[in-house]
């Protein structure tokens, strides 16, 4: 088979690694811009979501509901004693689930999730789609001719066209049949290729706007910054509670 299209360019696996890295060191360059009192303290809670997110696009089975409330339920500890001054009241425990009964970070988690969960699930069928189009793409080009392969390519010296003679009849059935004996069933792979390249082209044209995981990951510094300013905010209100 000889794979006449080859796949849109957008980012691989690695280029998406690119982005968590970047957006990851975004988020903690921000947080130690702007809220210093937290001592680097986040840096775990914001490295165990943009790990989650690695690991969703890549196929895991987690949500991204539940991510999401998982880096925001290891966040709110750090954010209460620190930020708040809420001193040593409440176990680690009992405060990873008070965040989201009191509202502590306002609606910027949901919008969290909202933005995520449109735009990662595109992300992780396009990279496994790429990666099984490479599994293809590496099997067909090493394919070996076989010794018989080898003896039926002479037989083509009967095809009048092979020997420079393009006015004597042609010979239609012999070189597909001797190319399909030697590509066995790799030559059927052929036009589903071309399916797939479609498909994949169409799925890369969908990644925009909402859509585009690129832009949902260097912007989660945004709204977390935003979920935090919030819950400084309602300081009085969340030691209260």
């Amino acid at each position: 088979m000889t794979c006449g299209g080859t796949p849109p360019p957008t980012f691989s696996t690695e280029a998406f690694e690119v982005v968590l890295r970047h957006g990851r060191n975004s988020t903690l360059a921000m947080l130690r811009a702007e809220f210093p009192d937290l001592r680097g303290g986040a840096n775990a809670a914001v490295g165990q979501l943009f790990l989650d997110v690695s690991l969703y696009a890549l196929g895991s089975d987690a949500s991204v509901d539940d991510m999401v409330s998982a880096f925001f339920s290891r966040l709110f500890p750090l954010v209460y004693r620190r930020l708040l001054g809420g001193g040593a009241a409440g176990s680690d425990e009992c405060l990873s689930e008070a965040w989201a009964p009191a509202g502590a970070f306002g609606s910027h988690p949901k919008l969290m999730m909202t933005r995520l969960s449109r735009s990662l699930p595109a992300t992780r069928t396009f990279l496994q789609a790429l990666n099984l189009g490479i599994e293809v793409v590496n099997t067909t080009q090493h394919l070996r001719p076989t010794r018989d392969c080898g003896r039926a390519l002479l037989r083509l010296w009967l095809c009048p066209r092979c020997l420079g003679l393009p006015l004597a009849p042609p010979c239609p059935a012999l070189c597909p049949a001797l190319v399909q004996g030697c590509l066995g069933g790799a030559g059927l792979v052929q036009p589903h290729w071309w399916g797939y390249v479609a498909g994949l082209a169409a799925l890369t044209g969908a990644m925009r706007g909402e859509r585009d995981a690129e832009e949902a990951v260097l912007r989660l510094y945004a709204i977390i910054r935003l979920a935090l300013r919030h819950a400084m905010s309602a300081h009085s209100r969340l030691l209260a509670a």
